[in-house]
């Protein structure tokens, strides 16, 4: 007889395939105990770790713990206690319902598992090596369950190859428990490495206090926002804009208390801030979203990461129109405020609502008010320009994209001289004659040859400091702050700090452990402030990791620097003086090659008399 070509593959293959999408790296085993220990009742949770998770992670917790039938039915695939029927995948409220997290993780690894019901005088201690249960027994243990995991993915060397740094991947676990730990802040979270605690976290905090303890923003530098709508519920967490950061860690979402990746929230969160960030600068903000069952899909992705909504664009519209009216009533500008009330916003209009606070007006207006009031004195400005460098400004200030055309306009706050002798400054394009500024972002000059000369001051502060920092390189050597800046960090940017210590001192930036979540920073690069050099140490803390194919020192040294320059440069919205736009321009004389930032981008564009006058349709 034929043998068909066709079989049922065995389950230790079906495991293993499983293992591959649920278990892709050590984070996604902390996970997954974790989410079975909240689902368990547990109120103090304890992960311990052994080469970041490569080599044993420990996760106890203090819930329900398990009978020793429930014990081995739990290493089974599709074994679970958290739903029974089709119906109940319509209305999901635990964090776990496949029942693949744990056989899926002991078919790739050599796991214990010791857990004892409270109600039981013994416990069940379960030994499994590659999905094989080797060993059952009584055992002495407190009411809970501790699940040991080692030696992951020992049986698939080819995945384990693929896992990143130590470092790398112990970021990655403390990321995930911060995440499980913004969902559940009356959960205790301890997490240590090698015996040393990295992350402790008390129990019955609130949503504020858990969510400013992990942001890494400064002491009541996070702000609470609520918005309902019909059944919907959100609330926002944020920080200043200009508390911005250079990559995209800072944002959090959370759906019916579970973190996600998903796109239409991120587009609508990124949404609310249009106008007040630069490009290439990411908020700190953080979005929880209550929605009814019939409105959300979880049962989408085997690691729960991704979601469906029923109606994405009605939730677009309301979550876009919520962040942009917290964000409109400015709470940073005003001293001692924390919290703000979002009304009811009217589904049709992202940007409109059908009651608003006194003054408010519509958000988009509001949100312009406050990009104004930002450019005055007194106003929101960004503390890394407060101390040094470009952005510290005289009294005058444009308005984002108006240009005033009265004869003081060209010359800010200045005597009434004529423009030769006021507005001429030396740049690496010669002789120029100051005009103004555009969207206090575009530096505008005249030419001696009548050209029209606009210089991106972003990019040019960029190009100056990426030069800086790469002559300063010379042995790793910076020059010593006087008074060293202590900066408050995530646990993440500790983390973050661990793994990118060497590269930081190879362009300059020395930084130490100032005990708890705090670093030191002790050397700046030469040339560059200490304000600066806070900006240029939380981007690269915080930064994604680099790829693999930038494992030489060299390629992730120059993607550093430029990153780095990139930080500390004076951002769009910015308004310079006319002093400051000098030395800007001086300064951007001195480099080597003055027409491109370090990203490559072009940073001054000339156009000629006839240029201007074609667009005008003129002969």
């Amino acid at each position: 007889m034929e043998k068909n070509r066709i079989q049922v593959l065995p389950d230790e293959i079906v495991n293993r395939i499983a293992a591959g999408e649920v278990v892709e790296r050590p984070a996604s085993v902390v996970k997954e105990l974790l989410e079975n220990s909240i689902d368990a009742g547990a109120q103090n949770l304890s992960i311990r770790l052994y080469e970041a998770g490569l080599s044993r992670i420990a996760v106890e917790d203090d819930g329900c713990g398990m009978s020793r039938a429930d014990a081995v039915l739990a290493l089974k695939r599709h074994a679970t206690s958290k739903i029974a029927s089709h119906e109940d995948l319509d209305a999901i409220a635990t964090l776990g319902f496949r029942g693949e997290a744990l056989p899926s993780i002991a078919s790739v690894s050599r796991v214990t598992v010791v857990t004892r019901e409270r109600t039981a005088q013994s416990g069940t201690k379960l030994r499994v090596e590659a999905g094989v249960v080797t060993g059952c027994s009584d055992a002495g243990a407190p009411a809970g369950t501790l699940v040991e995991v080692e030696d992951i993915f020992f049986n698939t060397p080819a995945r384990r190859k693929f896992m990143k740094s130590a470092p790398t991947e112990l970021r990655n676990i403390i990321e995930t428990v911060s995440n499980l730990a913004l969902i559940h802040p009356k959960i205790s979270f301890s997490v240590e490495s090698e015996g040393r605690p990295l992350m402790i976290l008390p129990p019955g905090q609130s949503l504020s206090e858990r969510a400013e303890e992990l942001s890494g923003v400064r002491p009541g530098g996070l702000y609470f926002a609520k918005a309902r709508h019909g059944q919907r519920k959100l609330t926002f967490g944020f920080a200043a804009p200009h508390e911005s950061r250079g990559h995209r860690r800072g944002i959090r979402l959370f759906v019916n208390r579970r973190a996600v990746n998903d796109r239409i929230l991120f587009k609508a969160l990124t949404e609310g801030y249009r106008g007040l960030l630069e490009q290439g600068r990411w908020p700190v903000a953080l979005l929880w979203l209550d929605l009814p069952s019939d409105e959300v899909d979880v049962n989408v992705h085997p690691a729960k990461r991704e979601v469906r909504f029923r109606d994405e664009g009605g939730l677009f519209r309301w979550v876009a129109g919520s962040v942009a009216g917290a964000l409109s009533s400015a709470p940073w500008v005003r001293s001692g405020a924390s919290a703000v009330e979002v009304p009811d916003s009217v589904e049709e209009s992202p940007f409109c609502y059908e009651k608003s606070a006194p003054g408010s007006g519509r958000a988009a207006e509001a949100l312009e008010d406050y990009a104004r009031r930002a450019l005055k004195p007194g106003g929101a400005r960004s503390p890394f320009y407060s101390g040094g460098g470009y952005g510290r400004g005289g009294a005058g200030r444009a308005e984002p994209g108006k240009l005033d055309f009265s004869v003081n306009s060209i010359a800010e706050g200045a005597e009434e001289k004529s423009p030769g002798e006021t507005c001429a400054m030396n740049s690496p394009f010669g002789e120029l004659r100051y005009l103004g500024a555009f969207d206090a972002t575009f530096l505008l000059f005249e030419s001696g040859d009548r050209k029209l000369v606009i210089v991106d001051q972003h990019a040019a502060h960029e190009r100056i400091l990426y030069e800086r920092i790469s002559a300063a390189r010379t042995g790793g050597k910076g020059q010593p702050l006087l008074v060293p800046l202590v900066v408050e960090c995530s646990a993440a940017e500790i983390a973050g700090f661990a793994e990118r210590e060497e590269l930081l001192e190879a362009i300059g930036i020395r930084a130490e452990l100032f005990g708890g979540q705090s670093l030191s920073l002790v050397e700046v690069p030469a040339g560059v402030t200490g304000a600066e050099g806070v900006g240029m140490l939380r981007d690269v803390i915080g930064g994604e990791s680099f790829d693999s194919g930038e494992s030489g020192g060299g390629g992730r040294a120059d993607k550093l620097l430029a990153r780095a320059a990139c930080a500390g440069a004076v951002k769009a919205k910015m308004a310079l003086d006319r002093t400051e736009v000098a030395s800007l321009m001086r300064d951007l004389g001195e480099t080597k090659n003055p027409s491109h930032c370090p990203h490559g981008r072009p940073l001054v564009i000339k156009m000629g008399r006839a240029q201007l006058y074609s667009l005008f349709h003129r002969k």
